[in-house]
């Protein structure tokens, strides 16, 4: 049976409000396993870019269309669990370098993979490749390629599903940070970076991430509640919710790791949050707190304060 739940109170650390859309079972994460749902292809959607203009003219020709291999390989692997499909579009950019071998072609890559409110960039990527060879999807193994393409589709989809229901996310970061974990079984030659990532990936169960991930239950059940419902009283509430849990995961911030998730967040969302407040009564508030928490759009931010 389909659900929508309405909201309850929503005062941060009391925990999470209902999810945004709630047209999903709130039983079915925890009625199955990591690997247990059957999948069907389809689920995301790639436009990729590869660019080829650093490599010599021999193996330009070679990688000339390497950019429809990758992207149908993305395309036709079934990501999501059967309860979440839903269409996801990605953009992956591939840098690619010549790295000389006199055993195979092999290439450096800089790998820059976003959605629509988080990017991932990777300059330690490796690959073996000729032309003809297949990129194959396996849970249990990976290549030195596609092992990065299936750690960061994960995370972006782990990204995305925290949107939907709280630590929605959790069965593709735990997929991420299985991959991560296969990572380091690949040939000596392509083993570099996977340390890295399996530590970025780790980084996500605990705070200030953790904090960060329960943020989107509340913002995104905000922008249910003025989309769906029209009801913009709720919407402002969760939302305010939001940027209170915002604050403080970037107070929590540990100035040794890298925790980028909360720029990239209002880079994408600061437009409608204005939207949202610019007519609200106590908006001096918000807007107060957005210029401390992103000031690069101060400005934007400022143009909305009263004297009052």
């Amino acid at each position: 049976m389909m659900l929508k739940l309405k909201s309850r109170s929503c005062t941060p650390g009391s925990g999470p409000v209902t999810s945004k859309w709630m047209l999903l079972s709130l039983a079915v994460f925890t009625a199955f396993a990591l690997w247990s749902q059957p999948l069907t292809a389809g689920d995301v959607k790639a436009n990729v870019r590869v660019i080829i203009d650093k490599l010599p003219i021999n193996k330009e020709q070679k990688m000339r269309d390497f950019h429809q291999v990758v992207k149908e390989y993305i395309d036709g692997v079934a990501w999501l669990e059967e309860d979440d499909r839903m269409p996801i579009e990605i953009s992956l950019q591939l840098f690619l370098i010549e790295s000389v071998s006199n055993i195979e072609d092999r290439y450096k890559c800089e790998f820059l993979i976003s959605s629509n409110d988080v990017q991932y960039y990777d300059k330690r990527v490796r690959f073996p490749y000729q032309p003809g060879d297949q990129l194959v999807y396996d849970q249990q193994a990976v290549g030195p390629l596609t092992g990065v393409i299936n750690f960061y589709i994960n995370l972006i989809l782990g990204s995305e599903l925290d949107k939907y229901r709280n630590m929605g996310g959790d069965i593709y970061y735990k997929r991420a940070l299985n991959f991560a974990s296969l990572g380091k079984f690949v040939r000596t030659q392509f083993i570099p970076g996977w340390t890295e990532r399996e530590e970025r990936i780790k980084q996500i169960f605990v705070e200030p991430f953790t904090t960060f991930r329960k943020m989107k239950d509340y913002y995104f059940y905000g922008l249910y509640a003025l989309e769906e419902e029209n009801n913009s009283g709720d919407a402002r509430d969760n939302i305010i919710a939001a940027l209170d849990l915002i604050e403080k995961a970037m107070e929590s911030k540990d100035t040794r790791v890298e925790f980028n998730e909360p720029k990239q967040f209002l880079d994408a969302h600061y437009t409608e949050i204005i939207d949202l407040f610019k007519d609200y009564g106590q908006r001096n508030s918000v807007f107060e707190k957005l210029i401390k928490m992103d000031p690069d759009h101060k400005e934007l931010y400022t143009k909305h304060l009263t004297d009052s």
